[in-house]
């Protein structure tokens, strides 16, 4: 049976269909069947939130609801299902099938104000600086709501740091019937309160993009594209150490393809370089920010931290961990190690990643239509307790005109802060 419908395919692909497209033809009852059993078997724990009755009853729902439907909306749906699973790891990968005439060409960042436009194509230069408010008439509540059902969403971080990006994608304002045609229109917030309408027409061209630049950038702003680096404020004994990436020219050569390793920073010589200032400098306060860490291989901050608390004086200042929604996987790891090592505050927003969690990702591709899987195979249990996140002591979010000003409230959290 299989082969007699993989040569109906094959045959179909080489006549030409109306309209100049290629016939598709998926035997979605199989693919998703094939679905099902593949994660049931490969994952380590997939039921441990919703039992297997009610996702096995789900798939073969959705099996029957495919007609007249894209590969991109029927991956939208599964996904749908699989959030409800509880396994942020465990997806589809639908933003494949995104196509790049289809976004939407403007950035967003989500304050504790509102989602606020960053940066857009010089076309559309009235967004910046503006608070978005609706998207073709529907309440941006409403159209968050909606795509907060693609992802595990219990940790409000998970959102905020999701749903910007998922803002720009026009297929998905189409799925949930926010949008049809070629343009869109959203309307904005001046500081002043007046509200403005831009229409987005697509395709979407590639042009000039603009972005708002505050001066000065907050401190832990003006490098995320570093993997690591330090700064020791002389003048208030602060020594600032931003960890955004668990990763490292060592960790490639051992772990990696070892391809891109001399193109990355090496770890050995950024120790070299924190522990001395650890050892012989006044530290009244030693910052570790992880707010942008999305994680990678644990050990290397693991033992970093340990080298860390022993390289401090006896009478040491505060130790403060700068967590955020950003903050995941082996980053909260090693949130928990610096926890588990010192007495430390910790300051920011809520992780974006739990401390018990799945991962050590793996994909796997369905047969006929491509669709690419991810699924974890290794579970972590950091705490006692199954928190959906790790809060921080202090709260700090930021807010867009605290932002535009250069300041970074984290940061001025720290420097004010008092022992109680």
């Amino acid at each position: 049976m299989k082969m007699s419908r993989t040569l109906t395919l094959l045959f179909l692909m080489l006549l030409p269909a109306l309209n100049g497209q290629e016939v598709e033809l998926i035997d979605w009852d199989y693919e998703i069947d094939l679905l099902g059993r593949e994660l049931a078997k490969k994952h380590p724990d997939l039921f441990f939130q919703t039992d297997s009755t009610w996702f096995f009853h789900e798939m073969r729902q959705l099996a029957a609801q495919t007609a007249g439907k894209t590969t991109f909306q029927i991956s939208v749906r599964l996904q749908q299902v699989l959030a409800l699973m509880g396994d942020a790891q465990t997806r589809i990968n639908y933003h494949y099938m995104i196509e790049k005439s289809q976004i939407l060409p403007f950035k967003s960042y989500w304050f504790e104000d509102g989602i606020y436009m960053m940066e857009t194509d010089r076309m559309y230069e009235a967004l910046l600086g503006k608070k978005l408010i609706a998207i073709n008439g529907v309440s941006i509540e409403v159209v968050i709501d909606s795509l907060a059902t693609l992802l595990v969403n219990k940790n409000p971080s998970v959102v905020k740091n999701s749903i910007p990006r998922m803002l720009t994608w026009f297929q998905l304002h189409e799925y949930f019937g926010f949008a049809t045609g070629d343009d869109i229109s959203l309307t904005l917030r001046k500081s002043s309160g007046e509200e403005i309408e831009v229409v987005i027409n697509l395709p979407a061209e590639p042009g000039e993009m603009l972005a708002l630049q505050p001066k000065p950038m907050p401190l832990g702003w003006q490098d995320q594209k570093s993997f690591f680096w330090d700064h020791y404020l002389e003048d208030e004994h602060l020594y600032y150490i931003q960890y955004n990436r668990c990763w490292s020219r060592e960790v490639e050569e051992e772990h990696g393809s070892g391809a891109s390793a001399l193109f990355m920073p090496s770890f050995k010589d950024f120790e070299k370089q924190v522990l001395p200032v650890l050892r012989k400098k006044k530290i009244d306060r030693l910052v570790f920010d992880m707010r942008f860490n999305r994680g990678g291989y644990a050990p290397q901050g693991t033992e970093f931290i340990r080298k860390i608390c022993k390289s401090l004086p006896r009478e040491h200042g505060d130790i403060f961990v700068l967590i955020g929604r950003t903050t995941r996987a082996s980053a909260i790891i090693n949130t928990v190690d610096l926890i588990n090592s010192a007495e430390v505050v910790l300051v920011g927003e809520e992780t974006g990643g739990k401390p018990n969690f799945f991962g050590e990702v793996r994909r796997f591709v369905l047969p006929e239509s491509r669709i690419i899987v991810s699924h974890s195979t290794k579970s972590f249990r950091l705490l006692d307790e199954d928190l959906p996140t790790i809060a921080p002591d202090l709260m700090v979010p930021i807010d867009y005109e605290s932002y535009m000003k250069g300041i970074d409230p984290a940061i001025e959290a720290v420097r004010h802060h008092m022992d109680p």
